[in-house]
């Protein structure tokens, strides 16, 4: 009987702690976070320079894989003529994470800056291995090639690796 109780613990242990988290900011050599949280969303972000970009959405695992979903967040765009009635509105990629009514001139401004929601879509699918997040090719390989950096000749891998915290 305590053979069977000792193996019903580590067992349960097992199950309930044994798997990993993979809550957390991760982070390439090129720009990009990407920000898991504990209710299953996630926040992508991209900055270069004076061009960024941010994308919000749910994540899920299946095995070793995990799954992004973006969510696009859009604002209604009120159009009023010249008598300042409105005419119609119209959606639009939002410039904040929270949907809005906007006027004209807010969205002309948020078009013209340097950056934006999903300008630099999120990867679809990612493989977590030895704390690292590898990309995985439309033909199902893992990414685990150099790439050039933007304006250098260096070259850097192209996995995501966790922010210490």
């Amino acid at each position: 009987m305590r053979r069977v109780f000792f193996v019903f613990i580590i067992s349960f242990q097992v199950l309930c702690f044994g798997q990993k988290s993979i809550s957390g900011i991760y982070y390439n050599s090129f720009g990009e976070e990407i920000d898991f949280l504990n209710d299953s969303s996630f926040i992508h972000t991209w900055n270069f320079d004076l061009a960024g970009s941010w994308t919000k959405g749910k994540w899920r695992v299946s095995n070793d894989t995990i799954y992004l979903m973006p969510i696009i967040i859009k604002d209604t765009l009120t159009i009023r003529n010249s008598d300042n009635k409105i005419m119609r509105d119209s959606l639009v990629l939002s410039s904040d994470m929270i949907s809005n009514r906007i006027e004209y001139l807010e969205f002309i401004v948020s078009t013209l800056s340097g950056g934006g929601q999903n300008r630099k879509v999120p990867p679809q699918k990612l493989y977590f291995r030895n704390n690292k997040l590898f990309q995985i090719n439309k033909d199902g390989n893992l990414d685990k090639k150099k790439a050039k950096a933007i304006l250098t000749q260096k070259k850097y891998k192209t996995y995501y690796q966790q922010l210490k915290q």
